[in-house]
């Protein structure tokens, strides 16, 4: 019985740590008022409360764009879905001598706290590896934002 009590207590906590899906009519004003000042021509609009963020998933002129914004409205992060031909060439060389056997199924690139990443997603047969690089080609620290 304690180890069913348990295992329902890490479920419920794990449940607790994922995103949820929010209509606009729950979504606070001063948060959808940030988004909507830094990109008035935002459609198609999807929220999800992550953590103490809330992401918004819209396209702004057929191009798709996720934030983050915070509770009094910053945007915190912005990442825009790129071309493969939109990444620095450092980038491009990085990927064509570290890892030839795979291709490139993803490319973005992240705005956060003044510093741009670029994120791609590298795949072959049975395999699929995430990286983040800084603009001169560089593996960079940062988590990758899915």
């Amino acid at each position: 019985m304690k180890a069913l009590w348990i295992s329902m207590l890490a479920a419920g906590t794990l449940l607790t740590g994922c995103s949820q899906k929010i209509s606009m009519g729950n979504m606070p004003s001063v948060v959808q008022n940030g988004l909507k000042s830094q990109f008035p021509n935002a459609v198609n609009l999807e929220w999800e409360k992550n953590g103490d963020l809330f992401e918004a998933e819209f396209d702004v002129n057929q191009q798709e764009y996720a934030a983050l914004v915070d509770a009094t409205g910053k945007v915190v992060a912005v990442k825009q879905e790129i071309d493969a031909t939109q990444l620095p060439a450092p980038i491009q060389q990085q990927i064509q001598t570290s890892h030839q056997d795979y291709a490139l199924d993803d490319a973005e690139k992240v705005e956060r706290n003044g510093q741009v990443f670029y994120q791609v997603e590298l795949q072959k047969t049975m395999s699929e590896l995430k990286q983040v690089y800084t603009a001169e080609g560089a593996s960079s620290p940062e988590a990758f934002w899915d």
